[in-house]
This record gives C-alpha cells, sequence and structure tokens, in this order.
C-alpha cells in the first residue's frame, strides 16, 4: 500500500512536471517555428504549427529594420553598465549592513528592502521631470543611472546573505596586515562571495536586458533604444499592409531572446546554486 502511494504521488508530480514544461516551452517554440514561416502561411486558416515551407527571409528583414548591431549593442551597454554597477555598489552597502554596528542599521536595511516593492510606475513620473531638467532624457548615462537604483537593492540582499556567511576572523586578520575597509571587501571578502557576486550581477543583467517600460519613457531616438521597445516599431513589408505581421513579431522576439540563451546556458549551474545559496543562508 506504501508503495502504491509512493507510485501514485510521483507519477501526479511528473504529469505536473509535464503540463508546466509544456506551459513554459510551447510559446517559445511556436514563436520560433513562427518566425520561418511566409506571409501566406502565417495567415492560413487554420493555422499551423510546424511551417510547411520554412524560410529564413524574415530575419535578414528584420536585422535592416531594426538596424540590430547598434540595437543590440545599446542593449549590453544598458544591462551590463547597470548591472555592473549595480552590484559593486550593492557589494559596498551589504558588507556595511553585515559588518557595521551603526545606529539605524536594521531601519536602513528594511527601507532598503522594502524599496523593492515600490511599483515603477510610481516613481516613473518623477524621474522623467528629474532627467528633462538635468538633460539626461535619451542618454546612455541617463538609463545606467535609473537602472543602477533599481538594481542595487536586490544586489544588497543577495550579497548580503553571502557575506554573512563569511567569518568576521578574515576582516580581522586583515585589519592587523593594515587592510582597510575597501581592501578588504574588494581583495577578501568579493572573491570568497564570488558566487553571489555572480549571481547578483547575472539577475541585474538578465532585468536589464528585458526592462522596457523605462527604456521606452526614457528614450526616444535610435541611438539609445534597445531590443525591447524595438518590439513597438515591428515595420511593414513593402505593398503588404494589410497582411498580418505575426511572422515578423515573432522573428522580433526571437532576436530578444536569442541572445541570452546562450548566456543561460553556460551559467545555469552557477545561478541555481548561487540563489539556493543565498535563499539557505538568507
Amino acid at each position: 500500500m506504501i508503495h502504491q502511494r509512493r507510485r501514485l504521488r510521483n507519477a501526479l508530480l511528473y504529469t505536473l512536471l509535464v503540463i508546466v514544461l509544456v506551459g513554459l516551452v510551447f510559446p517559445v517554440l511556436f514563436m520560433a517555428l513562427t518566425s520561418f514561416k511566409s506571409v501566406g502561411e502565417v495567415n492560413r486558416i487554420p493555422p499551423t504549427i510546424i511551417p510547411r515551407y520554412p524560410t529564413w527571409e524574415n530575419y535578414p528583414f528584420m536585422a535592416r529594420a531594426w538596424d540590430f548591431g547598434l540595437t543590440l549593442r545599446n542593449t549590453v551597454i544598458l544591462a551590463g553598465g547597470s548591472g555592473l554597477a549595480a552590484t559593486i555598489l550593492g557589494a559596498m552597502a551589504a558588507y556595511a549592513f553585515s559588518r557595521g554596528t551603526f545606529r539605524g542599521r536594521t531601519l536602513m536595511y528594511s527601507l532598503l528592502v522594502a524599496s523593492m516593492a515600490v511599483p515603477a510606475m510610481v516613481t516613473l513620473g518623477p524621474i522623467f521631470i528629474a532627467y528633462l531638467q538635468f538633460n539626461l532624457l535619451d542618454t546612455h548615462i541617463g538609463l545606467i543611472l535609473v537602472f543602477t537604483a533599481g538594481g542595487m537593492p536586490l544586489a544588497t540582499l543577495l550579497q548580503f546573505a553571502y557575506f554573512n556567511a563569511i567569518p568576521r576572523e578574515l576582516d580581522d586578520a586583515a585589519a592587523i596586515d593594515g587592510a582597510g575597509r575597501f581592501m578588504t571587501l574588494f581583495r577578501i571578502i568579493m572573491p570568497i562571495a564570488m558566487p553571489g557576486v555572480f549571481v547578483s550581477f547575472l539577475l541585474l543583467f538578465i532585468g536589464g536586458w528585458n526592462e522596457f517600460l523605462f527604456v521606452f519613457t526614457l528614450s526616444t531616438s535610435p541611438d539609445t533604444q534597445v531590443l525591447t521597445t524595438k518590439l513597438y516599431t515591428i515595420p511593414p513589408r513593402e505593398a503588404d499592409y494589410q497582411s498580418s505581421n505575426l511572422d515578423l513579431v515573432a522573428t522580433a522576439g526571437m532576436f530578444v531572446l536569442l541572445p541570452l540563451v546562450p548566456l543561460l546556458m553556460l551559467t545555469q549551474r552557477q545561478l541555481v546554486e548561487g540563489i539556493t545559496f543565498g535563499a539557505v543562508q538568507g
């Protein structure tokens, strides 16, 4: 009886896992297959899942229409620059909260974590007005600043858990050797906590890569637009304004997704281990 219940439970768990997996994978797979469909097939009723006559023509068309090289560079600059800055500043804040004994430490840490619950729409208006006054609209530095500020609470929270797990005796030994706070952090603590530092940067990089609202509001020219905002500008084909552009929409989605796939495949183990360790320590 016990073995039958165990087998039934395992069967239910595997069934649920398959359902969730299909629900997650099928939309992406359908988008990938649709990007290889021709204009006639994408408008066919009933629709097809697997393209009968696959074509590559959508990819070069969208690459030219989007100026893909410039848009990809802008996306990497925004995601990488803000992710790196937020990770470093978050490490400094996490080290101060982990090792410091100043007044208001608990309150300040609580407020920093609570700021993660503030909706982006609440801060969008004041940020836009401030950027308008300081001439930061439509600039790379302006976008990097806003995403650095938005990513710091997460970076601090993740790295705080790692820093707390490192023995304080290392700080004392470094102080005896004449190392200051900054040298101790960057030369001793951060290398030991590198899994947490890496996870922080990777999560912030992905968040910056997928961001739409702030970039759409704070940038107007193609020189600063990123892949997600380009999704709003699907170009029509010449002499083909009446047909659906679902094949181009799917191709645009693949352009946003594909650069992240190799990164996630190479770092998935470190990402899972880092998040799991941080959750346990926190």
